[in-house]
Formats: structure tokens, sequence, C-alpha cells
């Protein structure tokens, strides 16, 4: 590839000696021949004076001296970054950096720009396939702050979030236990999360808009932890993230499977292409461990593929099904005020010490105790533990951690009502985010062994979404469900109307099946007809605290419409 780094010389500044080491010239690391070393060709160029004070994706957050990175269109936007090179100029960018698409296959070599000090030429620099490595890019520019956590990748269709929270939650219990003498793990530090429910350290957390944020914000995010002292970060990884590779850069220590069902085929188009990106979490060179639900067949092309690597990754599997994996539930127990079950750890696993971290003299049966319901939280709750056990977290210390987790918000979150003044008890009402068809079946299958009388299930589908999933979920919850209700969800651009109807296709009969448009019209109508013995899943929508309809986020919040029922209904509500 011909250098376009000459252009760097029309600027007319003065040439700065690199900075030398051993004879080998070593450039700070914001300087553009460290952040592009690898990506475009030097040859010929001994130095230039471009060094940046940020990167960004996009053309409205640049500052001065900022590098913009102009990338072709991903995902549901097909506009190429270099369409905006003029405001980032604007804005102050000492450099753009573009990538060569069919559609823009050439660029001048610079352009033309006013500064405070007078007229400049601002380079404009072609690299290959810049989205994918962007990730390496940013990870340069916050030198490697990945490499200084403890980074746990989780992926899957459904569950990433709950064991998220299960991991960073059981780090801050053990973190106090630590902190009032009944623990001597002192290289544990707090946990920063990023996902679904936001970013931050624990506790602390700010909303997010994507699962996964971009690969610039992400380096950055990272960083910020870093610099704060984290010792461990658990973040979600979204099959959009590993497509657009988001999390290329990051140095993962551990990689989680959850599971893999139907969801995003939207985006991928088609269960092959959607696995194909998931496979790609495991594949990091700087995993050390990989954890595995050996209950979901994924986990055996995933294992499959790892044969011809040569890093040496400890797989670790987990499951309810099969007695010889490594950390094993039976004896489940299930009722209204949680789930207890005997965890089995494989033997080897805890005397082998090139396993795991360290050796410990510890059992190989627990009794788990939790408040959680649905069933599925078992394999999450066995992830978290997996995972945290091949850390160097005591096993000890994260069964008693287990029992003091709490709820992950919109994830099979109940709501308990006390006895009201006539003494008649409320049911048990269970908000969701299920919004695929694996989802809504494990949840309406795990609630059916905590109801004594009817199950009813309110639903919708997502507008601008998978629209195949809408009949296969309205089959599921009929199979499932005593009585289902189904409501409208996020329509985005799409009608409500519509959506109902291409969900209905789904139903074998109406005879169970009520469809209200208004969601808040369709809860209380449940609401008024439930006896204390029934179960209400109220699926779809989980945590979010809006209603998205042409583009417009208006407040709305499945819990806070309960809570809302039952106070106007004299009842007292406590969220557990």
């Amino acid at each position: 590839m011909t250098s376009q780094l000459p252009l760097a010389r029309s600027l007319n500044m003065s040439l700065a000696k690199p900075i030398t080491t051993k004879g080998k010239k070593r450039y700070p690391h914001n300087h553009l021949q460290s952040l592009l070393d690898g990506f475009v060709d030097f040859s010929g160029v001994e130095n230039c004076t471009l060094t940046f004070k940020g990167l960004s994706l996009n053309s409205k957050k640049v500052h001065e001296e900022f590098l913009f990175l102009a990338c072709s269109g991903v995902g549901n936007s097909p506009q190429h970054g270099i369409a905006y090179a003029g405001e980032a100029i604007n804005l102050g960018a000492s450099c753009i950096v573009w990538e060569p698409t069919d559609e823009v296959k050439s660029m001048p070599e610079n352009c033309p720009a006013q500064r405070k000090s007078g007229s400049v030429n601002v380079p404009l620099i072609r690299v290959e396939a810049l989205h994918d490595n962007i990730g390496e890019i940013a990870s340069r520019f916050y030198q490697h702050p990945s490499h200084s956590l403890n980074v746990i990748g989780i992926t899957g269709t459904n569950g990433k979030t709950s064991t998220a929270h299960f991991i960073a939650q059981l780090i801050h219990v053990i973190n106090s236990q630590e902190m009032r003498g009944e623990s001597s793990q002192d290289e544990h530090r707090q946990c920063a999360v990023i996902g679904t429910l936001g970013n931050g350290i624990y506790g602390h957390l700010e909303k997010s808009a994507h699962t996964t944020p971009d690969a610039v914000t992400l380096q950055a995010l990272i960083a910020e932890y870093r610099d704060e002292q984290a010792g461990t970060l658990v973040m979600e990884v979204s099959s959009h993230a590993l497509a657009q590779g988001r999390v290329n850069g990051v140095e993962f220590d551990c990689a989680i499977l959850t599971n893999l069902s139907r969801d995003h085929l939207d985006y991928h188009g088609d269960m092959k292409a959607y696995a194909d990106e998931k496979l790609k979490l495991f594949h990091f060179s700087s995993l050390k461990h990989i954890v595995l639900n050996q209950d979901d067949e994924f986990s055996s092309e995933i294992i499959d593929s790892l044969e011809k690597e040569t890093q040496e990754t400890v797989i670790i599997v987990y499951s309810r099904k099969e007695s010889k994996a490594d950390y094993y539930a039976d004896d489940i127990q299930l009722n209204r005020e949680g789930i207890s079950f005997t965890l089995h750890v494989n033997e080897a696993l805890l005397k082998d010490s090139q396993l795991l971290k360290k050796s410990t003299q510890e059992k190989n049966t627990y009794l788990i105790k939790t408040h959680f319901v649905g069933d599925f939280n078992i394999e999450n709750a066995l992830a978290s533990i997996a995972a945290l056990h091949a850390q160097g977290y005591e096993l000890n210390a994260i069964v008693s951690g287990i029992e003091q987790l709490t709820v992950v918000p919109g994830r099979m979150e109940k709501i308990i009502f006390s006895d009201n003044e006539s003494g008649v008890k409320r049911p048990l009402i269970v908000v969701d985010y299920a919004h695929t068809p694996d989802a809504l079946e494990k949840g309406l299958c795990a609630l059916k062994a905590h109801t004594k009388g009817k199950l009813f299930c309110i639903f919708g589908c997502g507008g601008d979404r998978d629209k195949g999933k809408r009949p296969l979920m309205a089959k599921i919850a009929q199979q499932q469900a005593d009585q289902i209700i189904v409501t409208s969800d996020n329509p985005r651009t799409e009608s409500a109307e519509q959506i109902i109807k291409e969900i209905s296709h789904g139903f074998e009969s109406l005879d169970n099946v009520v469809s209200e448009i208004d969601r808040e019209k369709a809860i209380h109508s449940t609401l008024q007809l439930v006896d204390s013995d029934d179960v209400v899943l109220i699926a779809g929508k989980g945590h979010e605290d809006y209603q998205e309809i042409n583009g417009q986020r208006t407040p709305f919040s499945d819990k806070s419409c309960v809570l809302a029922f039952y106070e106007n209904h004299s009842g007292q509500g406590v969220i557990q």
C-alpha cells in the first residue's frame, strides 16, 4: 500500500524526534504512527508530528486535535462515515482515517482547513477494513486498558444480563465479607459492568444505549474502570458487537456461553450466521478460561472449533443434566420463595492446580439457596459460580454470596403483595424481559412449577425486528399458559395492530386469547381477573422504563404499572 503519511509534512510543523529505546523507535501512545502501526505502510516515513487528544466515530463528538474514524456503514446505518468528515474537520479534527469500500474507493490526499494558527491541510489516510481494526486502534490510544483488568465476557441469546449481574453482585458481597474480616482474599477488588442495564462500577451504573457500546466508547469505559482501580470487568457481548468488531482489542480472560436460540435473525439472516458470530468470542487469544453450558448443543460446536487452537485455554462445563460436568446441579426444589439445589463440583477440578488459579481445600458438594423464581436461573448461577471459581475465588465465599443475591431488574422479577385489609392474598406477578421464543418458553415453563391456579401470560413483540418469531411466540404461549393477553411491546415504526395480527397467526384457536393494544389496559384488566393462586408473567420489556411508538419514547414501566394498579386497590406491594 502506498503511504499517505508524507502528507503530514504539509502541516508546516517542525518534526519532533521519536522516543528511542535500545535502538528501536517508540512513539507515544497517542501518536499517529503508534495508532496505525501494522494498518498503514510507514516505510520511508521517519517521523511526523501528529498526536491526538481523542478519537471519535461520531463527527458531532469531535474536538480539537481529534482523530476522526470514518468507517463504512454497518448494521442499520448504511451511511459511510466519510460523509461526515467535513463536519469533523470543522470541529477540529486534525486527521481523518477512512475505510475504502465499493462505493468509496478513493479520496483526496488531504483537505484544507482553517485553524487559529492559519490554514492547514488535514490528511485523509486510507485504512483497509477499518471497522475491524478500530478496537485495536482505540485500545492503543487508551494504553491497552483491558490488560490491567480481569475481563469476563458473556454471550448467548438469554441469560447474559442475569449472569453478568450475578457475578458482579457476588464480587461485591465477597468484598464486603473481606472488609468484615471473613475472608483473606485481598487481591480481589470491585467489579465494573458493561451491559443492557447500564455501565459502571457495580452499584453505580449509568444507563446505556446498547448492550455492548461501539469500539471507541468501549475502550474509553474500560480505561475509566482501570483508572478507578476496578479488579474485574464483566461485560455482555452481543452478536451485533461481535459482527461489527466492537470488542476487538479487548483482552478477555474468561468467556461464558449461556445458551443459543433464535434471535436477531432480521440482522444475521439465519441461525448459522448468528452462531458464527457468537463463536468469535471463544477464539480470542487472550482467553485463559472458557465456561460453557453443556446442556446447550452449541457448546459442542464451540469445543470442536477449538481443537485446532494452540493457546492453552481451560474449558469448564456446567450442567443440570450431566452429572460428570465440572459444575452440576441436582435435587432442585422450587417454591414461591425461591429455588434451592445441590451443587456438585468435579473433584479433579478441585485437586488440579493447573485448572484453577490456586488449589484450595474445598468440598465438592454444597447446598445452594436462592431467592429466584425460574429454574433457568440455576444455569445462570452455575455459570457465575464456575467463572468466579476459575478466577480464584473460594467456593465457600461464592456459595455464601449466592444466598445473598437479589433479582436482576426485569429478569424474572417477582412482585409479592402482602395481605390486604380483607385478608385476601395477592397472586404471584413476574416481570421478565423475555422477548424471544426460547426465553418466553423457559419463563412460562419455569413458572408452572410455582402455579397452583392458572398461569396468565401478557406479551407482545417489538416492531422493526425479526418478524418470524411472532407466530412462534404465540404458539409457545398457547402451549404453556392458561390465559393469554396479546398487547403492544415497542412497536417502533410498525403498526401495533399489524404486529398483533402477525402474532395471532401462531394460535391454533382464540378460545383463551385476548387482544388489547394498550399495554396498561392489558395489564390492569388481567389483574382484575386473577386469584391468589394464579401466576402472571408480563413478558417482553422487563427493566425498560419506556415504550417506543413511531420514534417517540414515552415513560412506561411494567413494574410501575402493576404497583399503580394495586395502590389504587388499597394493596401494598413489596418488590423482592
